[in-house]
C-alpha cells in the first residue's frame, strides 16, 4: 500500500482532464458550472460507465469510449436522482403504513401506553427497552409539536404520550427496532397488511428498505449500486425477483436495485392501490438505455410483467 498523493485540481483543470481522456464536452461553460455544483468525485461514479474496459492488471482505463459525452453523464445522473426521489416517496408510504398497522395492533391488544411495558418486547438484536424509552423521553422534551405540548400540559401520568403520538416522532430505523423486538405472533397481521407473508420477512424487508432510505435521503447513488443487506427469499413473489446462486444458500435475490424496487412496488400496491407509483417508476426507467437498466439488474422482460402494469390480485 502507498501513501495517497494526488493533488486537488481546479475545476477548469478537472474539465480539461476529462477532455484529454476523450469525453466530449458540448458546452464548457455548462460543464464547469455542473462540476462546481455537483462535484467531480460524485459524478465520477456515473462516467465510469462510459469508460473503456481496463486492461489486464488495471482497475480503470481512464479513457472514454468513442462518442461518450458530458451530457450523457449528466442525463444518467439526473435519472438516478429521479429514481431516488421515487424511492423516498415509496418508502415514506411504506413507513407510515407499517407504523400505523403496528400501533393499531399493539394499542388495541395492550393499551395506549403498551410501549412502556418492557415485558412485551424481547431483547434480541441489541434492543434495550430502557435505553429506547430514554431516547424517546429526550426526543419528546426537545419537541414543540402541538400534540405533545397539549399532552404535557393536560396529563401528569403516564409521563409519556400514547403509542400513536410516540411513533410520530421516530424514524423508520427506530420503528424497525421496535417492530423487531415485538413478538412475531403480534406482527403477523402487520406483515399481512403490507403484503408480506410473515413477520420474519417483514422485519428483514424493513431492514433493507431502511438502509436504502438512508442512502436516498443523503443523496447517495442508487444506480449500479450493490447493497449491503440482501432481501430475504419470498417464495410467493419469487417469480418477480432476479436471483443468483449463493454458495450454501441456493438461489437468493441479487443485491442490486431492481429487487428492492420490486418489494416497494408490491407493498405500495397493497397499501395504496390507487397510487400510480409503479407507472411513474416505469416511465423513468424505460427511458434509460437498456445497458443502464441492466446495471440495476432490470431483466429484459420487466416492462411486460404484471407487477409493472395491472393491479395485482
Amino acid at each position: 500500500m502507498s501513501r495517497y498523493s494526488k493533488p486537488p485540481l481546479e475545476v477548469s483543470r478537472q474539465l480539461r482532464q476529462l477532455q484529454e481522456r476523450g469525453l466530449v464536452v458540448e458546452s464548457e461553460h455548462e460543464a464547469l458550472n455542473t462540476l462546481n455544483l455537483i462535484g467531480y468525485y460524485r459524478l465520477s461514479a456515473y462516467w465510469l460507465f462510459f469508460e473503456e474496459p481496463p486492461a489486464e492488471g488495471e482497475t480503470r482505463s481512464h479513457r472514454f469510449r468513442a462518442g461518450s459525452s458530458f451530457n450523457q453523464v449528466i442525463k444518467l445522473y439526473n435519472k438516478d436522482r429521479l429514481v431516488r426521489l421515487l424511492v423516498i416517496d415509496a418508502i415514506e408510504r411504506i413507513e407510515i403504513a407499517a407504523r400505523s398497522a403496528w400501533v393499531q395492533k399493539m394499542s388495541i391488544k395492550h393499551g395506549s401506553h403498551c410501549y412502556l411495558r418492557s415485558e412485551l418486547f424481547n431483547f434480541k438484536n441489541s434492543f434495550n427497552h430502557s435505553e429506547q424509552i430514554n431516547k424517546l423521553r429526550q426526543r419528546f422534551k426537545q419537541s414543540n409539536e402541538t400534540f405533545l405540548v397539549h399532552y404535557f400540559k393536560s396529563y401528569c401520568e403516564p409521563e409519556l404520550p400514547p403509542i400513536w403520538a410516540m411513533t410520530e416522532l421516530i424514524s423508520l430505523g427506530t420503528l424497525r427496532h421496535w417492530i423487531n423486538a415485538t413478538a412475531e405472533s403480534e406482527i403477523k397481521t402487520v406483515a399481512k397488511s403490507l403484503g408480506m407473508p410473515s413477520a420474519q420477512v417483514l422485519k428483514s424487508v424493513l431492514h433493507s428498505l431502511n438502509l436504502i432510505r438512508n442512502i436516498s435521503v443523503h443523496h447517495g447513488r442508487l444506480w449500479n449500486r450493490l447493497f449491503v443487506k440482501r432481501l430475504p427469499k419470498i417464495k410467493i413473489y419469487q417469480h418477480y425477483f432476479v436471483m443468483e446462486e449463493v454458495d450454501g444458500h441456493g438461489l437468493l435475490p441479487t443485491k442490486k436495485l431492481y429487487n428492492y424496487l420490486v418489494v416497494m412496488a408490491i407493498i405500495v400496491r397493497k397499501v395504496a392501490p390507487q397510487s400510480i407509483w409503479t407507472l411513474r417508476l416505469k416511465t423513468v426507467i424505460s427511458a434509460m438505455p437498456i445497458e443502464q437498466q441492466e446495471e440495476m439488474d432490470f431483466p429484459g422482460d420487466w416492462q411486460e410483467q404484471e407487477l409493472w402494469n395491472e393491479a395485482m390480485t
